[in-house]
């Protein structure tokens, strides 16, 4: 792996019962995306219900657009001279609007655009890094949602989620080849409960 040099000691707080590092990068910065996801092999039953998907919560450097490695367990580093295009939380919800679609939902839009919806799909990311074990990577998101009925401001169902992929090596470009892997997986697992969520309140729901 590349050296990482310790920028600000001070913000060792930010990572719970670890050592968080921020890294000073030299020279220009590699910008990453996600790669695109494969479209659907197969189309859903359309679903005609609106949902708001709120933008995930997130914390510390998980709130920024850091590219996160842990080289320890109980370590979270930034790669030097790498950085997200966005960060991670907007990222994923993009992805996440776009794997609703593709699940079957007639409209899913994000929660601060202003359109009246039936449903709102909250959640907290709880990781984004790439876990280095000796000579394995592997890139680690999780993601806990809730889904609130707007009208009565319930609860309907919640769920933790999490996904991994295997890098090729611990190099930025490989990490980013990896969370695209992972957001895929994690992406079309969070739909497809969402949709089932939808559907079973649909079919349970009182006429209005």
């Amino acid at each position: 792996m590349r050296r990482l040099r310790l920028a600000a000691p001070l913000l060792a707080t930010l990572l719970l019962g670890a050592c968080a590092s921020v890294i000073t990068p030299r020279g220009s910065q590699q910008v990453f995306q996600l790669p695109p996801s494969a479209p659907p092999t197969l189309s859903a039953a359309p679903l005609p219900i609106s949902l708001a998907v709120a933008l995930p919560g997130a914390e510390g450097l998980l709130d920024s657009p850091a590219l996160l490695v842990s080289p320890q367990p109980d370590q979270l580093q930034v790669y030097a001279g790498a950085r997200w295009a966005e960060r991670p939380a907007v990222m994923l919800r993009q992805r996440l609007l776009r794997a609703l679609i593709d699940a079957g939902l007639t409209r899913a839009v994000p929660a601060d655009s202003g359109v009246l919806t039936r449903y709102t799909l909250q959640s907290d990311l709880a990781e984004f890094r790439l876990r280095v074990d000796g000579a394995r990577a592997a890139a680690q998101i999780a993601l806990q949602v809730r889904l609130l009925d707007n009208a009565s401001r319930q609860l309907i169902a919640q769920q933790r989620f999490s996904a991994s992929a295997v890098a090729s090596s611990d190099q930025a470009a490989a990490a980013a080849q990896a969370f695209g892997t992972a957001s895929t997986t994690l992406q079309n697992a969070v739909a497809a409960w969402t949709v089932r969520q939808l559907r079973a309140a649909k079919a349970t729901a009182k006429p209005q």
